[in-house]
């Protein structure tokens, strides 16, 4: 069955060369009780090495049933020693952090041998050897002879053909020892049982054959096989693994042992995750604020074309100079001053790219523009009816928007007073109708309707009132401050587009205006179109432009209204395209350049929250850093502590990577509950954190961690915690079973 053919081995420390094994050469039956006796040294335990798989013969031969071992790779020797080899060492060698039935299913687990399969045959073999009554206690709860018993246990469960023990008496009691080889003895019946000794009493009573080395040879062998003819048996290996599963199992098992120090790892590596966590907690408030301010001032800060662009590189360098301060030579250098002014340059709207712009607004970007404003100059006067029917001038403005590029926007109440309305939703979606109606595209009664605007608080500035023709408005004694919007509603005037000279003609001109409702602003909204003034149509200004053409001006500017900021990107992505499209570089005077002010704020304000944000994580990162540090040490202080183990998961016919596996696990199950730990204590301390900024800067829960973010984190928390532990579960993985055996 088993046969060992010349053997030699030799173990070399510096300069001397010790020979443990010098040409051994024996046939062992399939079923008989071998004992080799021999001084220390003689190489009793190197030959039970080798004929387990645990160390390997430098020249020789060892085959089983026949099948050479000359050309076993690591992981056949792994399989035989799961397939074939029952181990029963001096010290028992249990894992401790495992119970009897877990200690005694090691094997069969590697052999994957199923769950039910496996706890039927552990218990078979346990109530065997007289343990029935015991199978869940640990290790440390079991006497010497019990927890040796245990051993025999769980070398039979796998169903070996072959039992190596190795002095399993020599720290027991004389009683317990016989029991101990009675029981060797009754195995010995249907397997080949090989065991080392020093005591001749117990080989003479016990063993069938008794084997002799001296000096790495044999001297001498009581019952050596001589021609005798065995029942072919055709070997094979089956594969070993370890299940992720028993590796999970094994690893929560040690950790339970080391709760105190595992639970203040996973914390110091919280800490790192917490700071993280923290950090794009607020990022992602401030940049939802951002957002939000974003969409409340869509309609607020459109993207601007006006008659005259800043040149911003201009202005940044605009007084700078090339020339050494506080020089030291004696003359003095001519230089001219410049002035802001400089640093605009026109920018002329041609027809070419009002179609440009009507085309995509008509076209491709029909459903991502909310509306477009074109600005023209057009001189505007309001008058009324006086009860002798003659006529007064209340108002007259020149243009309908300011031109000035670094004011688009009506943020000032003595901001124009005839704003055109946009078309589509994008009034809708702005204002507020608090009374009457919005205006009819059509005549009503011969007037045409318009809108009167509010502030938050329902206030109208006195000087709008004042264009409108009211009297004795203001805050001071005996003046009007407050009117119903009854009486608001419904005033008519008459609108004439010129400069007002109280002729038969420019009344016939004029056209009747009529206030249909009032509005105001949408709570949240911060900015809107306009302020304070009229609404007026957009069919009201198209009419005046077509009925008096003379009075009308070209268009001095453009606003683009987007849906959304998103689609905003889009549309400016168009409005870029212009210049290249006609060519137009930079020195070009047909070059036109749009405004986008929000777009630009919130760029700067996100890049410096960015900014920020990245330094913030950065230091935080260090904790991280610390803390995969400190499990890269703990888990090799883990693996300097399951030396032992190690190498009887070897003996049991585990795999490198399955040592590797275990203390990988380990690291992985540290790291999730890091994780977990940094993720729970953020999403606590979010809430305090919430509050304070609400108290002190009036922004109601900004704080607030993605749950993406929160995977994210807790995959990074697992991924560091692996890449740390990695290289010691690496050398864990490489450790000699032999000289793990060894170790105390």
């Amino acid at each position: 069955m088993l046969s060992v053919k010349d053997l030699f081995k030799s173990y070399t420390v510096g300069d001397f060369t010790q020979k443990a094994l010098n040409g051994v050469s024996i046939d062992f039956r399939k079923t008989e009780f071998v004992m080799i006796l021999g001084p220390s040294g003689c190489g009793k335990t190197t030959l039970l090495n080798i004929v387990g798989g645990l160390d390997h013969y430098d020249s020789g031969d060892l085959t089983i049933f026949g099948k050479s071992t000359k050309d076993f790779k690591e992981n056949d020797w792994d399989m035989y020693r799961n397939n074939s080899i029952g181990f029963i060492f001096q010290t028992h060698n249990l894992i401790p952090h495992l119970s009897v039935l877990q200690n005694v299913e090691m094997g069969m687990t590697l052999s994957g041998v199923s769950a039910t399969k496996r706890h039927i045959q552990a218990k078979m073999v346990l109530e065997k050897v007289g343990l029935k009554d015991h199978i869940y206690k640990r290790p440390n709860q079991l006497s010497g002879g019990q927890s040796q018993r245990v051993a025999i246990a769980r070398a039979l469960a796998n169903n070996p053909d072959i039992v190596l023990a190795d002095e399993p008496t020599g720290s027991l009691d004389s009683t317990t020892s016989i029991q101990i080889m009675e029981l060797m003895k009754e195995i010995a019946k249907d397997k080949l049982v090989i065991m080392v000794t020093h005591n001749h009493e117990v080989a003479d009573a016990y063993a069938t054959r008794i084997i002799r080395l001296k000096d790495g040879e044999v001297i001498d062998d009581t019952n050596p096989v001589i021609d005798e003819k065995e029942t072919k048996v055709e070997f094979s290996l089956k594969k070993t693994a370890m299940t992720f599963k028993t590796a999970i199992i094994s690893s929560i098992n040690n950790i339970k042992t080391k709760l105190g120090r595992t639970l203040l790892t996973a914390f110091a590596g919280s800490i790192g995750i917490i700071g993280i966590g923290l950090i794009l907690s607020l990022s992602n408030g401030l940049d939802q604020e951002i957002s939000s301010f974003e969409q409340q001032t869509i309609a607020g800060y459109p993207i601007s074309v006006t008659s005259s662009r800043i040149d911003y590189e201009k202005l940044r360098t605009l007084g700078t100079t090339n020339l050494e301060k506080y020089p030291e030579q004696e003359f003095a250098t001519v230089y001219k001053p410049v002035t802001t002014a400089s640093a605009f340059i026109p920018n002329v709207i041609t027809e070419q790219y009002v179609n440009w712009v009507e085309e995509y607004v008509a076209g491709e970007g029909k459903n991502l523009v909310a509306g477009v404003k074109y600005v023209r100059f057009m001189n505007l006067s309001l008058f009324r009816t006086n009860e002798d029917e003659t006529y007064s001038r209340i108002y007259t403005e020149v243009s309908t928007q300011t031109t000035n590029p670094t004011q688009t926007l009506n943020t000032s109440p003595t901001g124009p007073f005839f704003n055109r309305l946009p078309e589509g939703q994008l009034m809708n979606n702005s204002y507020d109708l608090l009374y009457g109606s919005f205006p009819s595209l059509e005549k009503v009664d011969d007037s045409y309707e318009i809108l009167l605007v509010v502030d938050d608080y329902n206030r109208i500035y006195v000087n709008t009132l004042e264009k409108l023709g009211y009297t004795n408005v203001g805050l001071e004694e005996g003046q009007n401050n407050q009117f119903e919007f009854d009486d608001l509603v419904g005033k008519t005037f008459r609108l004439y587009p010129g400069t007002w000279s109280n002729s038969t003609s420019d009344i016939n001109d004029s056209i009747n205006l009529k206030i249909s409702g009032i509005v105001r602003l949408k709570k949240g909204t911060s900015v809107g179109l306009f302020y304070n003034g009229l609404g007026i149509p957009s069919n009201v200004f198209d009419y005046l432009y077509d009925s008096f053409p003379t009075q009308v001006g070209a268009i001095e500017s453009i606003y683009i209204y987007a849906n959304n900021f998103s689609d905003k990107d889009t549309v400016k992505e168009y409005l870029d395209s212009y210049n290249d499209f006609y060519g137009y570089d930079e020195e070009s005077t047909e070059r036109i350049e749009y405004v986008d002010l929000a777009g630009t704020f919130t760029s700067i304000v996100r890049g410096v929250l960015d900014t920020i944000s990245i330094v913030l994580i950065g230091f935080a990162a260090i904790s991280l850093l610390v803390s995969s540090i400190m499990i890269a040490i703990i888990t090799y202080i883990s693996v300097l502590e399951r030396i032992k183990e190690i190498g009887v998961l070897r003996a049991l016919g585990a795999r490198k990577k399955d040592i590797s596996r275990v203390f990988n696990t380990e690291n992985l199950l540290i790291g999730f509950v890091s994780g977990f730990v940094g993720i729970t204590i953020s999403y606590l301390l979010i809430i305090p954190i919430n509050m304070i900024i609400e108290k002190y800067a009036d922004m109601p829960n900004v704080a607030s961690l993605l749950p993406l973010h929160a995977i994210i984190l807790a995959i990074i928390s697992v991924l560091l915690a692996f890449i740390a532990g990695y290289i010691p579960a690496q050398l864990a993985a490489k450790k000699d079973p032999v000289e793990a055996l060894r170790t105390e």
